[in-house]
């Protein structure tokens, strides 16, 4: 397991300062990433009791595209399996579409929204894996070069998809694998255990059991990338230190980076943008080495890094 503990390797990190409570109210400012997600091509990817779900598609310019197929970065939002919005990794999308990959950002099922729980969002991540897997050809994309992004609960959903069998959606095509063929992850659910976050979203233990990824490890996982902040208040940081010192055991790839003294969402660009930086340098670093994108000198990670 590889563990940079204080991100000396990346950058300092400055904290965001909020406004004094005294301050008199402000207009609202403008969502930027909910305005990024109007730049995407929408496609269904999937209807689950009446209700579609869309993948937002960003496509590389020309210039940027490999003259192979593309390799594919497949995000899922944030949640406690509770609420979330899509448009949270849209920055993220759009700064990897510009290294050459198709970037897709997928809405699943959350309670708010769906009255679902955490198995219907683990089994949206699986169909969301086949269906790029089912139209690979048409998107131009490389099916055995997907990495799987997630944050908390959508990180939760994604790593499921390769280390768990089963949470299947009834009558999909399960002789095509849903397993991505890389892993990243921003503060986790992986342990669903009492100790750990989300043991009250299952419907009996049974579930939260066959859930829990820390029980799931196992040889020949893909390689992963973890970024967990050391105070994360809602989803335990002791769970991605144990989780990765676990998967490293047993002899897979895992890089688990910790932010000290930062707590959960650390990374959302709209709450920081230094830190939003620094986790996409890690990031692209992270696809570098295991050869989902070429180096790129003057990709740039600065202010004209993404255009907003």
């Amino acid at each position: 397991m590889e563990i940079l503990e204080n991100l000396d390797a990346y950058t300092d990190l400055t904290s965001t300062m909020l406004p004094p409570d005294d301050h008199p109210p402000r207009s609202l400012p403008v969502d930027r990433t909910r305005e990024l997600l109007k730049t995407a091509r929408e496609e269904v990817y999937k209807v689950a009791d009446g209700v579609q779900l869309v993948a937002y598609v960003w496509e590389p310019e020309p210039a940027k595209a490999p003259p192979y197929p593309k390799s594919v970065g497949a995000f899922f939002f944030s949640s406690g399996w509770d609420n979330g919005q899509v448009s949270q990794f849209a920055p993220h999308c759009v700064y990897f579409a510009s290294r050459g990959m198709t970037t897709v950002a997928f809405e699943y099922r959350v309670s708010a929204r769906h009255g679902t729980g955490p198995l219907e969002a683990m089994a949206d991540a699986r169909s969301a894996m086949r269906w790029l897997r089912m139209n690979a050809v048409e998107l131009g994309i490389n099916p055995g070069k997907i990495v799987g992004i997630g944050g908390s609960g959508g990180g939760h959903a994604i790593a499921a998809a390769a280390m768990l069998d089963g949470f299947d959606q009834p009558g999909e095509d399960v002789s095509i694998g849903p397993a991505p063929n890389a892993i990243v992850l921003f503060n986790p659910i992986l342990d669903t255990s009492k100790s750990g976050f989300g043991f009250d979203r299952f419907a009996n233990a049974g579930e939260a059991k066959a859930a829990n990824l820390i029980r799931a490890i196992k040889r020949g996982l893909p390689p992963m990338l973890i970024m967990h902040g050391t105070a994360d208040r809602v989803v335990p940081f002791a769970g991605s230190w144990e989780f990765a010192r676990k998967v490293s055991k047993k002899k897979n790839a895992c890089r688990l980076i910790e932010f000290e003294g930062h707590g959960h969402g650390f990374f959302n660009f709209n709450l920081s943008f230094e830190r939003y930086e620094v986790t996409l340098m890690a990031m692209d670093e992270f696809l570098v080495e295991i050869g989902f994108i070429e180096p790129d000198p003057d990709a740039g990670l600065g202010e004209e890094g993404v255009i907003l």
